[in-house]
Parts: structure tokens; C-alpha cells; sequence
């Protein structure tokens, strides 16, 4: 009798963990775009300008079930945008130079799920700036808030995510009125549970 119950424990516990560790992880993939800026605490008269265009992110996360709504969420994405760099009036005519701006991004979220479809994230990001630019380094630790909406087909989901982000508010180089990325954007995917 006592080995009856020890084997109908373990099989109740194999049972278990196995039913759980079906829903307990996602792996999604995205896309996603923003509207993104330089800003910086004062601003500096005389000094040129910076314009990123067709800003772009592709990126996976990880989802790891803590309890029934909350998760914690990390992953990698590479974003990358054209920078437009004007520089400061001197009188003579302006000639606009073009650089390419990459960043390698590492979040660190905590992920909420309330009535059902609808979730909100955030946390620190670690920031790695790929390209040498004629700006700030963006390399450092940010962070970035969003709030979304999902929906399950089984064990496949698909999802939108509207975020805001700033980077490099702890830059890994401190540089005198030091320009930080701050983007708004979306990012749309799929993802699947296992």
C-alpha cells in the first residue's frame, strides 16, 4: 500500500509539473517601429541638429510564468535608424551628413495580464549602442513602459505592444549634457506558448 502511494504521488507530481510547464513559458517574435528623438535636460543654442528617420526594432522575448497574471519578461532586440546630423549655422552653406544608429537591447520587464487580453510591462533596459556615431553613446541602462493587448488561438498568440522608452538614463559614458534616445512606438507579433 505504501508503494501504491509513493508511485501514485510521483505520478501526480510528474502529471503536474508537466501540465504547468506547458503554460508557464512563451517565446514571441516582433516587429516594431517608433518615433524617436534626442532630447536632453537643457537646451544649447548654437549647436546642430539631429534627426532620426525610419526607425525600426526586431526582437524576441521571453515570458516566464510567476502566477496566473504576472510574468517577468526578457529577451534581445536590434533596433536601427537613420540619423540625419545638420550641423550648427556658420554662415556658410549647411551641408547634412548621414549616419546609421544600431542598438542591441536587453530588457528586464515584469509583465501583468488583466481581463484577459489586455497586459501592461516595464522595467530597466540594458543598452548596447552598435555603431560609432557622431552622437552620445546610447550604451547604458534605460528604461521603458508600455501597456497592450493580446489574444490566444490555443497555444499561439498574437500581440500588440504601444510603448515608450528612454535609453542610456545611467550612460556607460558620461558625457557633459549627455543626449538621450527617447522613442514612442508600437511593436506588433506572434508568440507560442509551451
Amino acid at each position: 500500500m505504501k508503494k501504491i502511494r509513493i508511485i501514485l504521488m510521483i505520478v501526480i507530481a510528474i502529471l503536474t509539473i508537466n501540465s504547468y510547464s506547458q503554460n508557464s513559458n512563451e517565446l514571441r517574435v516582433y516587429y516594431g517601429t517608433s518615433y524617436a528623438e534626442f532630447l536632453q535636460n537643457q537646451s544649447l543654442d548654437g549647436v546642430g541638429g539631429y534627426e532620426l528617420t525610419n526607425f525600426n526594432q526586431f526582437g524576441i522575448k521571453y515570458l516566464r510564468q510567476l502566477s496566473t497574471d504576472f510574468y517577468i519578461e526578457t529577451g534581445i532586440s536590434y533596433s536601427k535608424s537613420d540619423l540625419q546630423i545638420t550641423p550648427s549655422f556658420t554662415g556658410e552653406p549647411i551641408q547634412s551628413r548621414y549616419e546609421k544608429l544600431e542598438i542591441v537591447s536587453v530588457p528586464i520587464y515584469a509583465n501583468y495580464t488583466f481581463w484577459k487580453y489586455l497586459f501592461v510591462n516595464g522595467g530597466p533596459i540594458l543598452d548596447f549602442q552598435t555603431s560609432d556615431n557622431s552622437t552620445d553613446s546610447q550604451s547604458g541602462i534605460g528604461y521603458g513602459l508600455g501597456i497592450g493587448g493580446k489574444y490566444n488561438f490555443d497555444r499561439f498568440l498574437i500581440f500588440v505592444n504601444p510603448n515608450f522608452k528612454r535609453h542610456s538614463v545611467i550612460p556607460f559614458e558620461k558625457e557633459n549634457h549627455h543626449q538621450k534616445l527617447t522613442e514612442l512606438g508600437v511593436q506588433f507579433g506572434i508568440g507560442f506558448k509551451f
